[in-house]
C-alpha cells in the first residue's frame, strides 16, 4: 500500500471511496491511541493551505513534563492526530478539487477527500460526560485557523467569531467552579492560528507595530516600520490584546503564519488587490521561525493539558484509595480510573509511568483475591468471578465433539484458544470490569496483555511497531509512487528501529512467571466452571487445555520478541515442524497483512527518555537528573519555559545491549515449552531421551516413580465429591483439547514428536550459548545426546557429548549423568577414540570420587546436625564404577604420552606432613605423603613423588622426594614415606605431588604459583589467603648433626694487590666419603670462580688433579669419616660489588649410596677497616703515620700492626703495645714508622732508579660481630651436643646464629666491646616459636622446655679477651651468666702494599735568634734557655738568620734532570725562598722574598730583621722555600716545571725552627699611680706616685 506524502494535494481519489461516520469523541478500547488528538475549527477551509507545513513537523519532539510529585519525563516524539471539529465546514468552490475537506476524524495525516457542495455550518453541540472518567478519547488542543484579510474584517465580523468560539470551547482550567473542575479529565487548551494570505493587506502588515516582535523576537525591517506608524496597531496585536490573558504565567494563545502565493490555490486569493501598501517579504529563516513559534505553542498548550489531566486523575485516585474501607467501594471502578491516568501517560509516550501503574494495579489485584479468599463474597471492593463462561462453554464444546463415535472430524474444531491467546482485544475486557462480570483469570489475562504491550513498545519490537503503524491510517494514494514517512519527516531519525533488548527481557521475565501461574488460574477456572454446572471435566481434557494454552502463550512471547539482534531467535520460524504463527485447527487463516512501508520508531511511538531502569547500568544518569540540551518545551507546576534549539541536534548512537539478559530468558521460556511437549509424549506413553535410556539401564530396576505434583490428589477428591452430580463420560482421546498447531502436528506422529523434541532443545542450546549460560547449555547438550544415543546414532551423540565441558566433574552429578558418561565412552571406545576414552573415564572417576568425597565430609559433621533421607536413585555410590579404574590403567598403555590428570578430582585430603623424619645410618631425610583413595578398585603405583621449592629468594633449587618400593593403594586412607638423599637448610614448600601408574599421572599442586613475571614484564600478585597457607604448609628441612657440611665464606687472608679468594669448610660427619664433587655456581653479576685453581689449605684431603676438571667442579678424593677440610678458591669481580652469592652443590659417594649437599651462601666482601698515610719528610727519613679505622659501625680488635721494609728501605718500629688494641667508630688508631734510605753506592742507586721501594702494612685483627656470633656459636653448640636434644643440633644452632643476626645491631656492638659482655635476653625474645613449630609435636615440648632452661641459665654472657680476664677463675660465676670460649677461627690478616712517595727537592730551613739582635744599652742578649723562652722588647727590632739546604735523594735522577731541565742531578737550581710572616705580630724589617741558586748540600744563609709589633707570645714566622725552573732554551719558566707527562717539580720544605716562640715584653721606661679617694665628690683627694726606671 502506497503513501502520498504529507499535505501532497491527492490527485484522482477514488470518489466512491468509503467515508467513515466522524464521531466526537471515541471510547477507549483496550490499546492506546498512541498519539494525542488536536482539534482544529476550519470555517474559512484554510487547514489544506497549512497542512504540509504542520505534518512536516510532526512528530513534535523534545517535550519535557514536571509534575510536583514526579522527576522530569523527557517526551523524545509525540504524534498528534489532527481532526476537524463538528462544527468544521468547508463551503464548496473555496478550495480547489483535490483539496477537499477531511471526512475522517481518526486519520492523522489522511488527504482530504472532495466534499459536496450542500454541506453547511454545524452548530456546535454539548456531549453527555462519560460516568466514568478516561474512557474518553478528547482533544488536548483546539485550534481555531482564522482567515482575516484586514482590520475592518476583523472589526466586523472575526472579532465575534473567534469570541463565540473562545466562549464555547473555553477549557475547565480557565473555570473555577466545582462543575468545571471535574472536567478537567479532558481538560484541553485552544489556540487562534492567524494564516495570512498573499496580496492581503494584512500580509503588508509587520508583526508588530514596535521594533521588537512579540513572537518572534525580531526586529522589523525599515521599510516596514515607516509605514506603520507608532499609533497603528495589526491585526495579530489586536488578536493577541483581545483574547491573550495579562497574566505574567499566562500562555500565548495566538499565532500567525504566512503563505507564500505559489502553493495558494488561484481561487482563493483576493480578485482585486486593494492593497496599497507592497507586501513584506520574509526570508527563509524568517518563515522557519514562525512555524517554529507555532510548534512551540503545541508543545507548551498540550504539556499544560496534559498537566490539569494528571493532577485530576491523581487526585481523583487518592480520593477513591481513601474510600477502600468504605462501604460501596469497587476495585472494578477502580481499576478503570487508575487505568484512565496509565493510558494517558501512554498516550504521551510515557509508557514506563504506564507501566507502573498497571503494575500497582496488578499489586491492587492481588490484595483484593486474598481478601476475597479470606472473607468470601462479602469482601470490600466486589467480588471476581472464579471461572469464565466462554471458556466453560467452549470447553464443554470441546468435550462433546470428543465424545462422538467419529470424534467430531466432520465438524469444525472448538478452541479455547487462538495463535495469541494474551490479547487485550480479544474480548470486550473493559466492560466486563466495568459490570464486575470479569474471572480471576480473565483480570490476569487483560492486566498482562496490557503490560506486555507496553514492554513491546519499550522494546520497541517489531510488532508493536506494525501495530501502532496500523492505527496510524495513511492517507490514501492519489499516485504510484511509494513513498516513505522518512520522506516527509524530516526531524524523524531515518533507521532507528534497533529494539531494547532488556526491555524485551523483561518481558520475558515477566512471562515466565505469569504463564506458570496463569496456568494454575486457567486449570481452577476449568474445574470451578464444571462444578458450578454439575459437570466433571476428564482430566485429560484438562491437562491437554492448560498445556495447549500455555505453549501458544509462550509461542506468541517468542515470536513478540524475536529480533534481528539476536538472530538466533529468528529460527523458531524455520522449524521443519510448521509455522508456530498458526493454529491447526484454523488452518484457513491467512498470513498478516502488513504495511508495504517501514515504519521508524520515532514516527510509531511516541517515546520519551528512559526514567525508569530494567536492568540497566546505573552508572548512567537519569534523564530527569538533569535539563536536556536539546530541550525546547519544559513544562513545570503549571507552567512552560521556553528554550532556545540548539543548531544542530546530536545524535548519540547507542549499540544495542542486553543480549545475553534477553538469550537467557528466551531460554526458560523454551524449556518450558519442551517441558509441556514432554507431558503430552508421556500421557501418550512415549518415552523420549533419557526416561528411553534409563528404561533400559539395569538401574531402571531400582528406581521408583515419585508423585512431585499433588493436582492430581486433589482432582481425585474433587471427582469423588462430584461423582453423584456428574454424567457418565466416555474416556477421552489422549489428545482432545490440544489445539496448539506446534503440538498437533507433533501428536501426529512418534518421528513428529522427536523431531520437535530435538528442535527445540538445539534451539534452547544456542539461546543459553548466546546468554553466556555454559552450564546450562550443557544439561541441554546431554539431553540432545541421550536421544542421538537412543537412535544409535554414536557419532552424533559423541558430537554432543563432546561439547560439554569437564566442570561438572567437580560438583555432584546426579544418575542420569552419571549414565551419560557410561554412554559417552561406550560411544568412544566403539569408534575407537582413544584420548577422548581416557578423558571420559577419568571423568566418570572424578564424578564419583566427588560423590564419595563430599559423603565422607558429611560424615564428618556432629551427630546432632540433621542429615537428609537417603533417596537411593538420587545416591551417586549407586553408580557402579567397580573395574573402571582397572580399565582405565590398563587401556593407558595404548596412550603416545604421560596423561596428566588432577589428583584433587580422584583422591581426597591430599597433604604432606610438614615434619621431616632422618634416617638412622645415613644422611639425606624423609617426608609422609598423606591422602584418601576414594575408588573401590586398587592401584598399584608405579611411582610417587614430591617436589619442593624453597620458599626464601636466595635458595632456587629445588628438591624432589620419591618412593622407594612399591606401593599398591586400596581405598581409605593412604601414606607413603618419600624419601631424600639431599642435604639442606632452610624452609620449603611442596609445590607438587605427583602418583602414577602406567600412563596415568595424577598431579596435584596444593598451593598457588607465588609472584611471576609476565612476558611484558607485569609481576602478578599473590593473594592472602595462597601466602597464609602457603606459610602454614612450610616444611623446614634441615639435616642430622652427624651428617655432611660445608660452609663458604671470605678468606681470612687477603694481600691487597692480589687476586682474592673464597674458601669451602668441609666437614664429612659419620661419612665415609669414598668420592666427592663440589659444583660452585656464581648468583652475583660479574664473578667468576677460579675452580681450576682450587687448593687445599688445611686438611688431609687432596683435590683429584687427574680427571678432566669441568668449569666449575672441584672434584676431591676420598675423606674419612670426622674429616674437615677447606678448600681455596680465587675469585675475579668484573665490578664492584657488596657481596657475593655462591651456590654450593656437593655430590659424595659413601658405601650407603649417592648423597647431596645444597646451600646458597652470602658472603660479605667489604673490607671492614680504613688505613690512610701521612707522610713527613726530613733529609735523612720519612716519617709515616698510619690511621686506622672502620668502614662501618663495628669495631675492630687490631691485633698486630706491621710495616715491612725494602731493599731499598729501612723501617724502625715504635714500641709495640701490650694486648690487643680496640678500634671504635669515633676513635682510631694511629702508628708512626720512621723510614730510611739504605746505605750503598749513590751513583749505583741513582742507576738502579732508588726511591721506588714498596713498603708492606701488615694488620692482622678480627671484626667483633664475627667475633662475637662465633663465640656465641661455640657456646650453644656446646650446650646442645651435651643435650638430650643432640639430633636437632644443626637446626637450633642455625636458628640460634640467625636471631643472633637480626637482633644485635651494629651500634650495640660498641657497647659490648666496652663492658666486654653481652645480654642474650629470655626465651620469649628469642623468637623461637616458627622453628619449634615445624617439629614433631613428639620432640617439641621437651625442645622448647630444654632452651627455655638454657636461657634461663645464660641470660648475661662474658666475653674475656687474653688481655683482659673476665674474672677470678677460682670464683664461681654469677647464677645466669656465662663465660664465652675463644673463638675457633683464626684473625683476619690484611696486607697492604705502601709506595714511599717521590719528593724531588727536599729543603731544611731554620730561623735562628742572632747573639747581637737586641742594643746593650736596653736589655741584655736574648739567649734561649732550657725553661725560658728567649725574650724581646715591642718595637725594638729582632736580628736573626736564615739559613737553607736542600738534598735530592728522596726522587730518581732522571725525572728531577726532565722536570727541572738540568743536564745533570747535581746541577745548581735557583730557588725562591718566602718569609710568612703575621703582619698583626711581626714586622719584616727588608725583603721578605729572596732568591738563591745552590747545588745539593750547599748552605745559603741570610740575615733577617724581625721587628715585634705586639707583646706576648709570638711564633717565629714560617719560611717556604720553592724552586724557579727554567725552560729548555734558558728562559724563566716560573715554578714547578712541567714534564712530557704532565708531572710536576715536587718541593717539600723541613722548618726546624716550626714551633719556636719568643717572649715579647712591652718597652716601659717609667709609669705613674694615682692612689685616693674615688668617691664622686669634687673634694677628693689622689695621691700621684711615679717610678723610675734603672
Amino acid at each position: 500500500m502506497s503513501v502520498a506524502g504529507n499535505g501532497a494535494p491527492g490527485s484522482g481519489a477514488p470518489e466512491h471511496a468509503a467515508r467513515q461516520k466522524q464521531p466526537g469523541t471515541s471510547v477507549m478500547d483496550g490499546s492506546s491511541s498512541s498519539k494525542v488528538t488536536v482539534e482544529y475549527h476550519d470555517p474559512s477551509g484554510l487547514f489544506p493551505l497549512v497542512q504540509d507545513q504542520l505534518t512536516s513537523r510532526f512528530p513534535l519532539r523534545n517535550l519535557h513534563w514536571k509534575s510536583p510529585n514526579r522527576p522530569l519525563r523527557s517526551i523524545d516524539s509525540l504524534h498528534v492526530d489532527l481532526v476537524p471539529s463538528k462544527d468544521s465546514v468547508h463551503i464548496s468552490g473555496v478550495t480547489s478539487p483535490g483539496l477537499a475537506p477531511p471526512d475522517n476524524a481518526q486519520s492523522l495525516n489522511a488527504s482530504n477527500r472532495p466534499s459536496g457542495s450542500g454541506e453547511h455550518i454545524r452548530p456546535p453541540s454539548k456531549e453527555r460526560r462519560h460516568q466514568i472518567p478516561g474512557l474518553r478519547q478528547t482533544p488536548y488542543l483546539k485550534i481555531y485557523l482564522l482567515r482575516c484579510d484586514d482590520s475592518d474584517t476583523y472589526k466586523s465580523t472575526s472579532r465575534k467569531q473567534l469570541r463565540e468560539w473562545v466562549k464555547a470551547h473555553t477549557p475547565p482550567s480557565q473555570s473555577s467552579s466545582s462543575a468545571s473542575t471535574q472536567e478537567n479529565h479532558d481538560a484541553f487548551e485552544w489556540l487562534i492560528l492567524h494564516v495570512v494570505i498573499p496580496n492581503t493587506p494584512a500580509a503588508s502588515q509587520p508583526r508588530g507595530s514596535v521594533n521588537l516582535s512579540t513572537a518572534t523576537g525580531e526586529k522589523e525591517k525599515s521599510s516596514a516600520t515607516s509605514r506603520w506608524t507608532r499609533g497603528t496597531t495589526t491585526i495579530l496585536e489586536k488578536i493577541r490584546a483581545d483574547f491573550n490573558v495579562s497574566s505574567k504565567n499566562a500562555p500565548d494563545r495566538v499565532a500567525q503564519v504566512r503563505l507564500q502565493k505559489e502553493t495558494i490555490p488561484p481561487h482563493m486569493l483576493p480578485a482585486t488587490s486593494s492593497v496599497t501598501s507592497p507586501p513584506i517579504t520574509e526570508s527563509p529563516q524568517e518563515q522557519e521561525r514562525a512555524w517554529n513559534d507555532l510548534i512551540i505553542k503545541f508543545k507548551s498548550l498540550i504539556l499544560m493539558s496534559f498537566d490539569l489531566r494528571v493532577s485530576q486523575y491523581e487526585e481523583d485516585i487518592r480520593e477513591k484509595e481513601s474510600q477502600r474501607s468504605l462501604p460501596g467501594w469497587n476495585f472494578c471502578t477502580f481499576f478503570m480510573l487508575k487505568e484512565g491516568l496509565a493510558k494517558g501517560f501512554e498516550s504521551v509516550g510515557l509508557v514506563e509511568d504506564a507501566l507502573l501503574g498497571y503494575d500497582e494495579l496488578s499489586v491492587g489485584l492481588d490484595t483484593v483475591l486474598r481478601d476475597q479468599a479470606n472473607e468470601g463474597s462479602e469482601t470490600q471492593g466486589g467480588v471476581i468471578l472464579d471461572h469464565s463462561k466462554d471458556l466453560h462453554q467452549r470447553a464443554v464444546e470441546i468435550l462433546k465433539r470428543s465424545q462422538k463415535d467419529d470424534g467430531g472430524r466432520k465438524e469444525p474444531v472448538p478452541h479455547i484458544h487462538d495463535a495469541k491467546p494474551i490479547n487485550s482485544r480479544r474480548k470486550n475486557y473493559r466492560d466486563l470490569i466495568l459490570a464486575n462480570d470479569i474471572s480471576i483469570f480473565d483480570f490476569r489475562n487483560y492486566i498482562f496483555s496490557r503490560q506486555m504491550s507496553l514492554l513491546l513498545r519499550l522494546g520497541n519490537a517489531h510488532s508493536a511497531r506494525s501495530d501502532l503503524a496500523s492505527k496510524l491510517q495513511p492517507r490514501p494514494n492519489a499516485g504510484h509512487r511509494s513513498v516513505s514517512v522518512d520522506d516527509v519527516h524530516p526531524g524523524a531519525k531515518p533507521g532507528d528501529d534497533s529494539e531494547d533488548l532488556l526491555s524485551l527481557a523483561e518481558l520475558c521475565s515477566r512471562a515466565l512467571n505469569f504463564l506458570t501461574f496463569a496456568g494454575r488460574l486457567l486449570r481452577e477456572d476449568l474445574l470451578n466452571g464444571a462444578k458450578d454446572n454439575g459437570l466433571t471435566f476428564p482430566v485429560q481434557l484438562v491437562d491437554n487445555l492448560v498445556r495447549s494454552w500455555t505453549y501458544a502463550a509462550v509461542q506468541q512471547v517468542l515470536e513478540e520478541t524475536a529480533t534481528s539482534s539476536l538472530p538466533i531467535s529468528r529460527f523458531l520460524k524455520d522449524a521443519s515442524t510448521g509455522s508456530s504463527e498458526k493454529m491447526q485447527p484454523f488452518g484457513n487463516h491467512g498470513k498478516e497483512q502488513k504495511s508495504s512501508f517501514a515504519e521508524p520508531k520515532t514516527m510509531v511511538h511516541p517515546s520519551r527518555s528512559s526514567s525508569l531502569n530494567y536492568g540497566r547500568s546505573s552508572s548512567a544518569d537519569s534523564p530527569y537528573s538533569h535539563t536536556p540540551s536539546t530541550g525546547h518545551i519544559v513544562y513545570d507546576n503549571g507552567q512552560y519555559h521556553e528554550r532556545p534549539s540548539p543548531g544542530q541536534e546530536i545524535s548519540a548512537t547507542q549499540g544495542k545491549t542486553g543480549a545475553q539478559e534477553l538469550a537467557g530468558t528466551r531460554a526458560q521460556l523454551l524449556v518450558v515449552q519442551r517441558r509441556l511437549l514432554e507431558q503430552v509424549g508421556k500421557s501418550l506413553g512415549w518415552s523420549i531421551g533419557w526416561e528411553a535410556i534409563l528404561a533400559t539401564v539395569s538401574q531402571s530396576s531400582d528406581l521408583t516413580d515419585v508423585k512431585l505434583d499433588d493436582d492430581d490428589d486433589d482432582d481425585d477428591e474433587l471427582d469423588d465429591e462430584t461423582a453423584t452430580n456428574a454424567k457418565i463420560v466416555k474416556t477421552p482421546s489422549a489428545t482432545v483439547g490440544l489445539s496448539a498447531a506446534d503440538i498437533v502436528n507433533a501428536v501426529s506422529s512418534f518421528d513428529q514428536f522427536r523431531q520437535l523434541y530435538e528442535s527445540l532443545s538445539d534451539i534452547i542450546v544456542k539461546h543459553y550459548r548466546a546468554a553466556g549460560q555454559e552450564n546450562s547449555a550443557q544439561s541441554i547438550l546431554g539431553d540432545l545426546a541421550a536421544l542421538r544415543y537412543e537412535l544409535g546414532d554414536f557419532v552424533a551423540a559423541s558430537m554432543y557429548f563432546g561439547k560439554m565441558t569437564r566442570t561438572f566433574a567437580e560438583r555432584r552429578w546426579n544418575i542420569v549423568e552419571s549414565t551419560m558418561l557410561k554412554m559417552h565412552a561406550e560411544c568412544l571406545k566403539k569408534l575407537n577414540r582413544t584420548d577422548e576414552y581416557v578423558d571420559t573415564l577419568l571423568d566418570l572417576l572424578a564424578k564419583s570420587a566427588a560423590n564419595k568425597k563430599s559423603f565422607h565430609v558429611t560424615s564428618k559433621k556432629p551427630a546432632s546436625t540433621p542429615t537428609r533421607p537417603s533417596v537411593n536413585w538420587l545416591d551417586d555410590d549407586q553408580v557402579d564404577t567397580a573395574g573402571v579404574l582397572s580399565e582405565l590403567v590398563g587401556f593407558s598403555t595404548q596412550l603416545p604420552k604421560d596423561k596428566m590428570v588432577s589428583m584433587s578430582h580422584y583422591f581426597g585430603d591430599i597433604s604432606v606432613e610438614p615434619y621431616v623424619r632422618h634416617h638412622d645410618d645415613k644422611d639425606g631425610f624423609q617426608l609422609r605423603l598423606q591422602f584418601r583413595h576414594l575408588v573401590d578398585d586398587e592401584l598399584a603405583l608405579d611411582q610417587a613423588r614430591i617436589r619442593l621449592v624453597s620458599a626464601s629468594s636466595a635458595q632456587a633449587r629445588e628438591i624432589w622426594l620419591q618412593n622407594s618400593d612399591p606401593v599398591t593403594l586400596k581405598k581409605g586412607l593412604c601414606r607413603i614415606w618419600l624419601v631424600s638423599n639431599v642435604n639442606t637448610n632452610g624452609p620449603y614448600m611442596v609445590d607438587t605431588i605427583l602418583i602414577g601408574a602406567k600412563r596415568i599421572v595424577f598431579q596435584h599442586e596444593p598451593f598457588e604459583k607465588p609472584e611471576a613475571t609476565t612476558p611484558l614484564g607485569i609481576t602478578t600478585s599473590v593473594s592472602a589467603a595462597s601466602l597464609k597457607a602457603a606459610k602454614k604448609g612450610r616444611i623446614l628441612c634441615f639435616p642430622r648433626s652427624e651428617a655432611f657440611q660445608a660452609k663458604a665464606y671470605l678468606s681470612h687472608f687477603i694481600h691487597i694487590d692480589k687476586q682474592r679468594s673464597i674458601e669451602i669448610k668441609c666437614s664429612s660427619g659419620w661419612n665415609d666419603i669414598r668420592s666427592a664433587e663440589i659444583r660452585l655456581r656464581s648468583a652475583s653479576a660479574g664473578l667468576r670462580l677460579r675452580t681450576a685453581d682450587a687448593k687445599t689449605v688445611t686438611g688431609d684431603v687432596d683435590i683429584n688433579k687427574e680427571s678432566k676438571p669441568n668449569p666449575g667442579v672441584v672434584s676431591i678424593k676420598d675423606m674419612s669419616p670426622e674429616t674437615r677440610a677447606v678448600f681455596r678458591i680465587p675469585y675475579d669481580l668484573e665490578m664492584v660489588l657488596p657481596e657475593l652469592t655462591v651456590k654450593v652443590e656437593i655430590d659424595y659417594v659413601t658405601d650407603k649410596g649417592r648423597f647431596q649437599f645444597h646451600e646458597t651462601f652470602t658472603i660479605g666482601i667489604e673490607l671492614p677497616l680504613d688505613v690512610n698515610v701521612h707522610d713527613h719528610f726530613k733529609s735523612e727519613a720519612v716519617f709515616s703515620k698510619f690511621n686506622i679505622k672502620t668502614a662501618n659501625h663495628v669495631p675492630l680488635e687490631v691485633l698486630d700492626v706491621g710495616l715491612e721494609g725494602s731493599e731499598d728501605y729501612d723501617v724502625h718500629s715504635p714500641r709495640k703495645t701490650k694486648g690487643p688494641i680496640k678500634v671504635f667508630p669515633k676513635q682510631p688508631v694511629a702508628v708512626t714508622y720512621q723510614v730510611t734510605r739504605k746505605a750503598g753506592d749513590m751513583a749505583k742507586r741513582r742507576q738502579s732508579r732508588p726511591g721506588i721501594g714498596s713498603l708492606s702494612l701488615s694488620v692482622v685483627y678480627r671484626c667483633l660481630d664475627e667475633d662475637v656470633l662465633d663465640r656465641l656459636r661455640d657456646l650453644f653448640a656446646a650446650a646442645v651436643e651435651a643435650s638430650p636434644v643432640h639430633r636437632l643440633a644443626r637446626l637450633l644452632i642455625a636458628t640460634f646464629i640467625d636471631r643472633m643476626q637480626h637482633r644485635v645491631i651494629s651500634h650495640q656492638f660498641e657497647k659490648i666491646a666496652l663492658l666486654g659482655k653481652m645480654d642474650l635476653g629470655g626465651f620469649d625474645g628469642m623468637g623461637w616459636d616458627e622453628c619449634l613449630e615445624s617439629l614433631p609435636h613428639v620432640v617439641r615440648d621437651d625442645t622448647r622446655e630444654w632452651l627455655q632452661g638454657w636461657h634461663e641459665a645464660n641470660t648475661t654472657i662474658h666475653l674475656p679477651t687474653p688481655s683482659t680476664p673476665s674474672s677470678d677463675p677460682q670464683k664461681a660465676p654469677a647464677p645466669g651468666t656465662a663465660t664465652a670460649p675463644p673463638s675457633p677461627n683464626p684473625p683476619r690478616h690484611i696486607i697492604i702494599t705502601v709506595s714511599v712517595p717521590e719528593t724531588h727537592i727536599v729543603h731544611t730551613a731554620s730561623l735562628s735568634l742572632s747573639p747581637s739582635s737586641t742594643p746593650s744599652s736596653t736589655s741584655s742578649t736574648p739567649t734561649p734557655t732550657h725553661n725560658f723562652h728567649p725574650i724581646a722588647t715591642t718595637s725594638q727590632p729582632l736580628r736573626t738568620t736564615l739559613t737553607i739546604s736542600h738534598t735530592r735523594q728522596w726522587a730518581s735522577p732522571s725525572s728531577l734532570m726532565a722536570l727541572a731541565h738540568i743536564p745533570t742531578p747535581d746541577a745548581p737550581l735557583d730557588f725562591i725562598y718566602s718569609i710568612d710572616a703575621n703582619p698583626e705580630v711581626w714586622l719584616v724589617a727588608g725583603q721578605r722574598r729572596g732568591q738563591f741558586v745552590a747545588r745539593e748540600g750547599e748552605v745559603y744563609s741570610v740575615d733577617v730583621l724581625l721587628v715585634p709589633v705586639k707583646p706576648g707570645l709570638a711564633l717565629l714566622p714560617g719560611v717556604d722555600v720553592r724552586v724557579r725552573v727554567k725552560d729548555k732554551e734558558g728562559k724563566d719558566g716560573g715554578g714547578g716545571g712541567g714534564g712530557a707527562e704532565g708531572q710536576e717539580l715536587n718541593c717539600e720544605t723541613d722548618l726546624k725552627s716550626y714551633g719556636e716562640c719568643v717572649m715579647v715584653v712591652p718597652d716601659v721606661r717609667s709609669s705613674t699611680v694615682g692612689v685616693g679617694d674615688m668617691g664622686m665628690g669634687q673634694g677628693r683627694s689622689v695621691v700621684w706616685m711615679e717610678s723610675v726606671g734603672r
